[in-house]
C-alpha cells in the first residue's frame, strides 16, 4: 500500500519513507506486544480454589501453627528419655600445691586433666511429663482441626466471591441484550414516525431509553470489574496481569430443591464442625495442664549414673596409664521435696483452672454460633427456593405482557409508556432469575459451610 500512495512522490522522498517503513516493521516483529496485546489468562474455579489454598496468609499461617503443636509433642516425648553427656575440665594449679599422693607442698604448677560420662533420667515428677506430654498432643489435634476449618472458610470465600462475580458477568448479559432489543425498537419507532405512524415524542423517549440501557450496561461493567477486582485481591493474583475467570453459566448448573430438616442440619453440624471439635481438644488439654500445674506439690525423684578418670602431671604415669588406673564410676538416687516455692504451684494451678473455664465458655459460644448460623442458613434457603420460584413466574409473565405489549404497540393500540414499562418489567424479572439461581446454589454451600462438611475438592456446579 506505500508503494502504491507513494507513487508520484520524488524519488528521495519515497526512498526515506521505505526507511522509515522498514525501521517500524523491525520494531514491531522485535516486540510483538506492540501488535498484540496481552492474553489474558484464564482462570476456572477450580484452580482459584488451589490458588487461594496456596497462597491464602492465613491459611498459611495456620499450617505453621500445627507444624509448632507438632514440635511441641516431639520436645515432650523427649522429657521421657534419659539424657546423655560427656564433659572434660581441663585446669593449671599455681602457688602452693598439695599432693594427694603423699601429702607434699610444693610451689610448682600442676596440670589436671578429667573427663566424664554421665546419663541422668526423671523417675517421678508427680506425672506432670504425662500430663505435659498429652496436652501437648491434644493441642497439636486441635490446631490440626482449626487448620481444616480454616481450608473450609478459604473456599467457602472464594466460592462466595466468585458466585459473584459470574452473577456480574450474567448481569452483563441481560444488560447487553436489553441495549440490543432497546435500539432495535428505536429504529422500528424512528421508521414509524418517518412515516407519521407514531409522533416524535415517542423517538425522543425511545432515545432516552436507549441511553438508559447503555448506562444501565456500564454500570453492570463496573459492578462486574470491581467484583474481580476483590476477587484477585482474595487470590492474591498479579494485578497487572490481565484474567479471565471461566465458570460454568447458571443453565449448566443443577438446581435442584434440597428438601432439609432443621434438627438433623444441627445434629450433623454438631458433629462434623471441626472448629467445634478442636476447642473439645482444647478443653481435654486445658484439663491436662491443671495436672501439670498441680505436679509441683509432689517430691521428684531422679536416677544418675556416671564413669570417668583423670590425670595430674604431679604423679607418676602417663596420661594413659593415669586414665586406666583411676577410672570409675557411680549410681545415684536423688530426691526434692518442696516446702516452700513462694506460692508458685498455687498460683500456676489456679492459672490453668481459669484457663479451663475460659475453654468451656468458648465451647459454649461456638455451640450457640452453629446453631445460630445453622437456622439462619435453613431459614435463608427455605426463602431463596420461593424467590426462585417466584422469579421464574414472573420472567415467564413478564415475556409474554412484553410479547403483547409489542404487538399492541405494533397496530397503534398501546403507547409507548406502557411498551417501556413492559419491557422494564422484564429486564427486571430476568436479573431477578438470574440472582435466584445464584442465590440458591450459594445458600445451599452455605449450608455445606456451617455444616462443616464443605468439600474443597468438590466443583461448584455438578
Amino acid at each position: 500500500p506505500f508503494l502504491v500512495m507513494s507513487h508520484g512522490l520524488p524519488a528521495p522522498v519515497r526512498r526515506f519513507g521505505l526507511f522509515v517503513l522498514l525501521l517500524v516493521l523491525v520494531g514491531f516483529s522485535l516486540n510483538p506486544g506492540v501488535v498484540q496485546a496481552q492474553e489474558a489468562r484464564q482462570i476456572t474455579f477450580n484452580e482459584a480454589i488451589r490458588l487461594a489454598l496456596e497462597k491464602n496468609i492465613t491459611l498459611k499461617q495456620s499450617a505453621i501453627a500445627v507444624e509448632q503443636r507438632s514440635i511441641a509433642v516431639s520436645q515432650r516425648r523427649a522429657a521421657f528419655l534419659p539424657d546423655l553427656s560427656v564433659s572434660s575440665r581441663a585446669n593449671r594449679n599455681f602457688g602452693r600445691v598439695v599432693d594427694p599422693n603423699d601429702f607434699t607442698v610444693s610451689n610448682e604448677s600442676v596440670d589436671f586433666l578429667d573427663a566424664d560420662i554421665g546419663s541422668s533420667i526423671n523417675v517421678f515428677n508427680g506425672f506432670s511429663d504425662v500430663a505435659s506430654f498429652k496436652e501437648a498432643k491434644l493441642q497439636y489435634e486441635a490446631s490440626d482441626l482449626t487448620y481444616e476449618r480454616s481450608r473450609q472458610t478459604v473456599v467457602f470465600t472464594v466460592m462466595s466471591n466468585f458466585l459473584d462475580l459470574i452473577e456480574q458477568q450474567e448481569q452483563i448479559r441481560i444488560q447487553e441484550e436489553n441495549l440490543e432489543a432497546q435500539q432495535q425498537l428505536l429504529l422500528q419507532i424512528d421508521e414509524f414516525v418517518n412515516v407519521g405512524a407514531r409522533p416524535i415524542s415517542d423517538l425522543y423517549q425511545q432515545q432516552a431509553a436507549a441511553a438508559n440501557a447503555e448506562l444501565n450496561l456500564l454500570n453492570a461493567q463496573r459492578a462486574y470489574q470491581l467484583s474481580e477486582a476483590n476477587l484477585i485481591q482474595t487470590l492474591q493474583l498479579d494485578p497487572f496481569v490481565q484474567y479471565a475467570f471461566v465458570a460454568p453459566s447458571v443453565e449448566e448448573a443443577n438446581l435442584s430443591i434440597e428438601e432439609y430438616a432443621l434438627p438433623n442440619l444441627l445434629q450433623t453440624a454438631f458433629q462434623n464442625r471441626s472448629d467445634l471439635q478442636a476447642q473439645e481438644f482444647n478443653i481435654r488439654a486445658a484439663q491436662q495442664g491443671i495436672r501439670a500445674a498441680r505436679a509441683s506439690y509432689w517430691p521428684t525423684v531422679g536416677f544418675r549414673a556416671s564413669y570417668g578418670s583423670e590425670w595430674a602431671s604431679s604423679r607418676d604415669g602417663s596420661l594413659f596409664n593415669q586414665f586406666d588406673a583411676r577410672r570409675g564410676g557411680g549410681l545415684g538416687f536423688s530426691i526434692s521435696v518442696p516446702l516452700f516455692d513462694r506460692f508458685g504451684t498455687r498460683n500456676n494451678t489456679q492459672l490453668a483452672q481459669v484457663q479451663f473455664n475460659n475453654a468451656r465458655l468458648e465451647l459454649d459460644n461456638i455451640q450457640q454460633n452453629i446453631a445460630v448460623q445453622v437456622r439462619q442458613a435453613y431459614l435463608d434457603y427455605e426463602t431463596t427456593e420461593k424467590s426462585l420460584e417466584v422469579a421464574q413466574k414472573q420472567v415467564r409473565a413478564a415475556e409474554l405482557a412484553l410479547e403483547a405489549s409489542q404487538e399492541r404497540y405494533n397496530v397503534g393500540a398501546a403507547t409507548f409508556v406502557e411498551l417501556s414499562q413492559s419491557r422494564a418489567d422484564f429486564v427486571q424479572a430476568a436479573g431477578d432469575l438470574v440472582r435466584a439461581q445464584y442465590n440458591l446454589v450459594f445458600q445451599e454451600k452455605l449450608i455445606e459451610y456451617y455444616l462443616g462438611v464443605l468439600d474443597p475438592s468438590k466443583p461448584l456446579f455438578e
